[in-house]
């Protein structure tokens, strides 16, 4: 079944924008890796561009635009079936 949710437009322009920019911005940084250079250039990147910051923003306009059409319950949900990095060591 595939249902529409409302947005506001300004915080979705915003997320197109960020998502660009990670794409566009993560394939740079990994071909200048995959060419030899040091791959520090990954965390000076998610570093200098505020990128926990600002993907925690966008995951937090997400969550609030579901949680609207399906509850807090489902949406929590959704969250637990996340898997995470886990340390290699």
């Amino acid at each position: 079944m595939t249902q529409s949710i409302p947005v506001e437009l300004a915080g979705f322009t915003t997320l197109f924008q960020d998502l660009e920019e990670y794409v566009v911005s993560l394939d740079r940084v990994l071909s200048r890796i995959g060419a030899g250079e040091d791959p520090r250039i990954l965390l000076e990147y998610v570093v200098e561009y505020g990128l926990p910051a600002r993907l925690a923003r966008a995951r937090g306009f997400v969550g609030d635009s579901l949680e609207e059409i399906i509850g807090a319950a489902a949406l929590e949900e959704i969250a637990e079936q996340v898997e995470g990095y886990r340390d290699q060591k």
